[in-house]
């Protein structure tokens, strides 16, 4: 009788804790196999590529740093942070040689000699005024995203870049890994004829619970009035995802221009509807991003859909799709399903390779492809009627 309460107590919950781990199985079997063979400064190539980081950011981690160790063609040099405690304690954490700290320390890492490119991992307010300093400091920029936060931003960094003839790369990193440019392909290389007239949506959920909280209280009446210079940090936090559906959305469908047909911006969302611009043809677009949302606590897909012929595409993750991903294509009722893995990399590993190669060639982005992101931004924000994001300098 005791055995039978105990298993009828325990049988749901020891289900659930199955189910949970044969759904989590494939993305444990993923991180397993991402490549772990480090390359050691000693035996890197002599013409490596050598990168100092601005910033002791997490981010940096993962970007350049993780990414560098992988790599024979890359070196990390240096890196500078504000405080010099917290520089010394970063480079000493990831065997980086050489270190600055203090008000002066970024000014120091790009006036060395032993720093080919900067990677710039500041917030993103600070991104302006450090990488026009780079660039006139003789350094080609690996920039994080989102590079700038308005056009304005934009049309500096590519007036330095034209002028001192030097990269300026942002930092995409989704664009780089082999399900996205499978995607691309599909999309603008005639790789599906019946694609030729879809239209696309782009969604970007991830449950942020202290962002739900707030937007309970705001309903219930309970939230604490903000500074305007706190809402603009919690906008430009809304900004650092919602930036992701919007260059998604414009590289893979290779538009060159996009009107917005209808934007809303509330305190932990954003969505728009927006009519693209392609090479050969019009077509619209809708995307959507939510912090607050307990309804869909994750979606970062990106579809395309052509009702007359009940023929779609649709990338899952395609923010992070060396964890899991899945690119499906339904076409008269039929489902094929494919998953680009490659050897494992991640996609800060392939970025990195990218920027290496293009650094390499001397390749400039000529097309400045951030400048239509940010130009689709501030669009975006001058519909919702909350305003563009103006220039400011430090805020820190």
């Amino acid at each position: 009788m005791r055995l039978s309460l105990v298993v009828s107590c325990l049988g749901p919950g020891l289900a659930l804790l199955a189910a949970a781990l044969w759904s989590i199985w494939p993305v444990i079997l993923r991180l397993r196999r991402i490549p772990q063979v480090l390359v050691y400064p000693e035996n890197k190539d002599k013409d490596a590529l050598r990168i100092g980081i601005l910033g002791a950011s997490f981010i940096a981690r993962a970007a350049v740093i993780h990414a560098a160790d992988k790599r024979q063609d890359v070196l990390v040099t240096a890196v500078a942070a504000r405080s010099e405690s917290k520089a010394k304690s970063y480079a000493q954490q990831h065997r980086i040689p050489a270190f600055h700290g203090g008000a002066t320390a970024y000014r120091e890492l790009l006036a060395r000699e032993d720093v080919d490119a900067v990677y710039v991992g500041l917030p993103t307010a600070l991104h302006l005024e450090w990488t026009l300093a780079a660039l006139n400091a003789g350094k080609h920029v690996l920039l994080e995203k989102p590079a700038v936060l308005s056009a304005e931003e934009a049309h500096q960094v590519v007036k330095t870049m034209r002028e001192t003839q030097l990269l300026v790369f942002e930092a995409a990193h989704h664009r780089y890994h082999p399900a996205a440019r499978r995607f691309k392909q599909l999309m603008t290389f005639g790789g599906d004829s019946e694609m030729a007239s879809a239209s696309f949506d782009v969604r970007f959920s991830m449950l942020d619970p202290p962002s739900l909280l707030n937007s309970i209280k705001d309903t219930l009446g309970l939230s604490v009035s903000l500074s305007s210079e706190d809402r603009r940090r919690e906008r430009i936090k809304n900004l650092d995802r919602w930036w992701y559906c919007v260059d998604m959305l414009l590289w893979s469908t290779g538009a060159y221009e996009a009107e917005v047909v209808f934007a809303k911006e509330e305190r932990f969302s954003i969505s728009a509807t927006l009519k693209l611009q392609l090479p050969n043809r019009s077509t619209t677009a809708t995307l959507s991003m939510a912090r607050d949302s307990w309804r869909d606590p994750f979606t970062w897909s990106i579809s395309a859909g052509n009702r007359s012929s009940e023929t779609s595409l649709r990338l899952q993750n395609f923010g992070f799709p060396f964890i899991w991903h899945r690119l499906d294509l339904i076409r008269n009722g039929q489902q094929t399903s494919e998953q680009l893995y490659g050897a494992g990399e991640t996609t800060f590993e392939h970025q990195l390779g990218y920027f290496r190669e293009a650094v390499r060639r001397g390749s400039l982005d000529k097309d400045a492809s951030f400048l239509l992101t940010a130009q689709t931004i501030d669009l975006i924000l001058e519909a919702t009627g909350t305003g563009q994001f103006s220039i400011t300098r430090d805020l820190t």
